[in-house]
Order: C-alpha cells, then sequence, then structure tokens
C-alpha cells in the first residue's frame, strides 16, 4: 500500500512539474515583429521592417544614416528586401490602431482601439488609400499564430 501511494505521488509531481514546464515553454516561443501587412482571409502576410530610433546608434552608423536627415520624427524604417512571411490568425488576435476618423469610438473617446473583430480591422485598414500597406504594425506571434497587432503611430 505504501508503494502505490508513493507511486502515485511520484506520478502526480512528475505530471504537475511536466505541467508547469510547457506553461514556462509557451511564453517562450513569442516572437515580435514589425513591418508592412495585408490580410487574405485566415492570413497575415508581412513585409518586416527594422524600427531603428536614435538609440540604435551602431546601425544609424552602419546605415549612414543623419539623425538630422533621415530621421526627422526619431525614427527611420529599413525595408531592406519586399519578402514576405505569413502567420495564421483566428478570432483570438488581438488589433489595436489609431481610430482617426472616429469609426468606432466616440469624437470624446481616446481614438486607440482594440478588437478581435478582423472585419473591423479590415474596415479601419480600408480607410487608406492603400489600404494600409505604408502603416507599420508590431506583430506578436507564438506558434505561427498572431496574437496581436499592433499599429506603430509615425508622423
Amino acid at each position: 500500500m505504501k508503494k502505490i501511494f508513493i507511486t502515485l505521488f511520484i506520478g502526480l509531481l512528475v505530471m504537475m512539474l511536466i505541467s508547469c514546464n510547457q506553461v514556462e515553454g509557451d511564453s517562450d516561443n513569442k516572437n515580435l515583429y514589425i513591418g508592412y501587412i495585408r490580410i487574405e482571409k485566415d492570413k497575415l502576410f508581412l513585409d518586416e521592417v527594422e524600427w531603428i530610433t536614435s538609440e540604435d546608434k551602431d546601425r544609424i552608423k552602419e546605415l549612414g544614416l543623419s539623425q538630422q536627415n533621415d530621421m526627422p520624427n526619431g525614427y527611420y524604417i529599413y525595408n531592406s528586401s519586399l519578402e514576405t512571411v505569413s502567420f495564421k490568425i483566428n478570432e483570438k488576435t488581438t488589433y489595436s490602431f489609431i481610430d482617426w476618423g472616429n469609426d468606432f469610438v466616440g469624437k470624446n473617446e481616446d481614438r486607440n482601439y482594440s478588437t478581435t473583430k478582423r472585419e473591423e480591422f479590415i474596415k479601419y485598414l480600408d480607410t487608406y488609400s492603400d489600404k494600409g500597406a505604408k502603416v507599420p504594425f508590431w506583430i506578436e506571434t507564438q506558434d505561427g499564430y498572431v496574437l496581436k497587432v499592433t499599429e506603430q503611430f509615425v508622423n
């Protein structure tokens, strides 16, 4: 009886440790990208760019950028390739953007808007003449799925 109890107890401990490691492991495989996006059905296509700020002194020097001429607003978007990668989106994907036209928030409300409704996000992208193709978005992914899409404010 004692052996059975010890065996069950050890088995329970092993299962708990495996479970804890899986939860910790889930956060380890998240990735963050920035770039230009387009959405087709259940896929997000990303043309990844490099977001360079005044803190990136080595990269500024490497690219021969001038903070005064190339970065008047404090950033530079470097797009070395037009290749795209794709990720799956689903009903859990969160889209956060600036509702410039007050299409989703009232006139006196905060214009930062978040939704999990893909249709709302596509409607927002359609407000741009190029369907949002030149607006950078931060993309957080996990296991090939997009968790969050967040617009990067540019001026």
